[in-house]
């Protein structure tokens, strides 16, 4: 991907990076180039980098370990993401008055641990 103009440098990093992680050429554990070289070889400031690889962070995108480099994160972010979802969602379920015991009754048949009539259901 080739960058498009000075003011989006940053954008288009972090896009040029979402786009490799999504098509599969960057797999979960595959280590980023080190954002000092990534500067060298696109000619931008390092800082740029740094920060896309931040907001790539930020997204769950990749895990930056101090002193070790940057690599595309394992897909924990998704669930994270996911599991946050539920919780508002759960949020207006409680505005909507179902109570408690209602949502804890479908979680336990969603695990199948829910009972009916004293048989598991």
């Amino acid at each position: 991907m080739r960058l498009n103009g000075k003011a989006n440098v940053y954008e288009n990093i972090v896009a040029e990076f979402k786009e490799l992680i999504a098509v599969g050429a960057l797999l979960p554990g595959d280590k980023l180039p080190s954002g000092r070289s990534y500067a060298v070889e696109r000619k931008v400031n390092p800082n740029t980098v740094a920060k896309a690889y931040a907001t790539l962070e930020e997204e769950g995108l990749i895990a930056v370990q101090p002193k070790k480099g940057a690599y595309v994160a394992n897909g924990q972010a998704e669930k994270t993401d996911c599991a946050e979802e539920v919780i508002r969602t759960m949020g207006l379920w409680k505005e909507l008055g179902i109570s408690k015991e209602a949502i804890c009754k479908a979680l336990a048949c969603v695990y199948g641990e829910a009972e009916k009539d004293g048989e598991n259901i």
